[in-house]
């Protein structure tokens, strides 16, 4: 923690105006393979590159790809697995990160999918051991399988026959300490609890109403028998739900979507938390701090906004992206008790790296007192104007892809990102 104390030494705006380093002889919109935080130069590792086998870019047939999306997992003795979609296409391989090159001529699974197409994926941290790992994957036309990479016995699929959902699986998550039970969330603005060990029905669900609070509804399926979903959440007027989160502890659910709110709830008593607003558009990325004080999200207001769940509102907007932001985390790994470190990719194929000391994270007064509209948008704790909540500069801006970048992973030793056209890159982090 020393080491991390030290990076917020200076001020924020010093940080955004230390000038960026760029390679010899090249031109501002070169791709970078190198750039420097005050810890020291992070650096591609070329070798620990991986995409799909042969290399040749995927042909979209006049319909745009899913996004690029990365899934970890350490297994006790065994390392690390990786699995990436791209295209119809989906891949698991050893993850050697900086110590060894990848090989991708040894996928552990390698899949091809006619009429739909992989768009997300979560591994289960609870189950998994070196003997078997449990990967779900959601497609673009409902449906939802499981399979264990390592095994290779296990296949499940669920919505099948797309009676529960017939819109696009934009995101899963297993929850959290659970070997069975996992999230699915779909473009229909519906989020379903299934449980792996339970069949889905025939038939089309009915429902009956379980709860409801300020833009949401929980309800449950009438039958006989339990059977999947276990509940299905409904948010606002059904737009589409984007990505979701848990926080470290595992007892609350962020979630945002496409009418531009953050949801925070309580997850096991369905409880409404708090909410956030983007400054325009869809909200398409969410991440928690590693002390669950602070949530991040980003989307096509091109701003990444920083929201406490102490003092229940919007304490902080980063500038630096020129397009849509499509992947946002914090660096678990450099946070400190009075600064977090907090990263971002986007279709602008650039990253940026903020620092974020806490007492810099407080809103200002609005410089002229408004009264109170129930139906305001802006200006209002959930979603403050640029004048009344910290604006903050990168302190590392950097193109490093060709195509837009679409996932950003933070590891102990490196930073993963992932791009349209199918590369996941290795940086490795400077010696400590």
């Amino acid at each position: 923690m020393a080491r991390a104390d030290t990076l917020c030494s200076q001020s924020l705006l010093e940080a955004g105006e230390r000038p960026l380093e760029r390679p010899l002889g090249g031109e501002p919109g070169d791709v970078k393979t190198q750039f420097v935080t005050r810890e020291g130069t992070y650096r591609l590792m070329t070798l620990s590159e991986y995409s799909r086998p042969n290399r040749v870019g995927y042909q979209t047939q006049g319909q745009t790809p899913p996004q690029v999306r990365v899934s970890l997992v350490t297994l006790p003795d065994q390392g690390e697995r990786i699995c990436f979609n791209h295209g119809r296409e989906l891949y698991v391989y050893v993850y050697k990160g900086i110590k060894k090159a990848a090989d991708l001529s040894k996928p552990l699974e390698k899949k091809v999918y006619k009429g739909t197409n992989p768009t997300c994926h979560d591994f289960n941290m609870a189950s998994a051991s070196n003997e078997s790992v449990s990967l779900l994957i959601g497609f673009s036309t409902g449906q939802i399988q499981l399979i264990d990479p390592i095994k290779k016995e296990l296949n499940k699929l669920f919505n099948e026959e797309r009676l529960i959902d017939k819109s696009r699986v934009t995101c899963l998550r297993w929850v959290p300490g659970s070997r069975s039970l996992f999230l699915a969330a779909h473009a229909s603005g519906q989020l379903y609890v299934y449980n792996e060990e339970l069949p889905c029905g025939s038939a089309a669900p009915h429902y009956q109403p379980f709860k409801a609070g300020e833009g949401f509804s929980v309800s449950t399926c009438k039958t006989k028998s339990t059977r999947n979903p276990l509940f299905r959440w409904l948010l606002g007027t059904g737009s589409a739900i984007n990505e979701l989160a848990f926080s470290p502890n595992g007892s609350q659910l962020a979630i945002v979507s496409q009418d531009g709110l953050l949801r925070i709830f309580q997850y096991d008593s369905m409880e409404l938390l708090g909410t956030a607003r983007s400054y325009f558009g869809g909200l398409l990325c969410v991440a928690w701090s590693g002390d669950g004080r602070l949530i991040a999200v980003g989307g096509e207001d091109d701003l990444v906004t920083v929201y406490s769940m102490e003092q229940k509102r919007v304490v902080g907007r980063a500038q630096g992206h020129r397009s849509w932001v499509a992947s946002v985390a914090f660096d678990w790994f450099l946070e400190a008790e009075s600064c977090y470190r907090l990263g971002s990719v986007g279709h602008d194929t650039q990253l940026c790296l903020w620092e974020l000391p806490e007492d810099a994270l407080t809103p200002s007064k609005p410089r002229v007192k408004r009264r109170s509209d129930p139906l305001q948008l802006v200006g209002t704790p959930a979603c403050p104007r640029l004048d009344e909540c910290p604006v903050l500069e990168p302190l590392v801006c950097k193109k490093i892809a060709h195509e837009r970048l679409t996932a950003l992973v933070f590891r102990p030793d490196c930073i993963i990102t992932a791009c349209q056209d199918g590369y996941v890159y290795t940086w490795a982090r400077p010696p400590s």
